[in-house]
This record gives structure tokens, sequence and C-alpha cells, in this order.
């Protein structure tokens, strides 16, 4: 992981938690759900949709294959470079960055709709 220096370690780590953390927060609150959950919501707080409770899994599986797939392709892309250690290690930390953004974006997904799954109600805006 720190193959190309610390900063582009610190991000692999990040990246690989932030991919985990969903999935494994997801397993751990499914004994506690009922078998169908509210996935949806109108702008009154009315359920719109309902959907089991397996249908959580998939943006924090989403989340983990996505974030796996950067950790891989930053290894593999900055292993291509030849011309620089410096240069394979700013290419590692840009796919390291996109996949860091991404993580967070569907992390906060994958934790809104747990959230909204064990308490029945939306985030009010």
């Amino acid at each position: 992981m720190f193959r190309y220096g610390k900063k582009c370690g610190y991000m692999s780590i990040a990246l690989i938690v932030l991919g985990v953390a969903p999935l494994i927060a997801t397993l751990i609150c499914m004994p506690q759900m009922a078998d169908t959950v509210a996935t949806r919501f109108s702008s009154t707080g009315e359920v719109t949709r309902w959907a089991s409770k397996y249908e959580l899994f998939l943006v924090p599986a989403l989340c983990a294959l996505l974030s796996l797939a950067t950790f891989l392709s930053a290894r593999r892309q900055a292993a291509l470079v030849d011309d620089s250690a410096t240069i394979a290690a700013l290419t590692c930390e840009r796919y390291l960055r996109n996949g860091l953004v991404s993580a967070v974006v569907l992390a906060v997904a994958g934790f809104y709709l747990l959230y909204a799954a064990m308490t029945g109600t939306g985030l009010p805006i």
C-alpha cells in the first residue's frame, strides 16, 4: 500500500475503510429490521415505497466493489508508469482521490438508506 509513498498509502487505507464501512453497518443492523422497510418518502413524510430489507445491500455492495476496483486500478495504472517514481505516485494519488470522492458519496447514501429503514422516516430537510 505504501509502495507509492505515505500519502497514497493512507489514501488507500481510507478508501478501503470507506468502501467496507457501510457494508458492515448494514450487516450489523440487518437482524433488527422488519422484512419490509420504507425506502422512499413523499414531501409530507408519508412512505411511498416499501422494499425488502435485503435491497439495502445494493448501495453498500456497490460502494465496496467500486472502492476495491478503484484501489486495484490505481495500483495497476501506477505500475504501468515507467517514467519516474514521482509520476507513478501522482497517478496513483489521482485515481485514489477520485475513488475517495465516489466512496464518500456512496457511503453517505448507504448510511441515509440505513437510517431511513431503521427509523421509518426520511431526514427532515
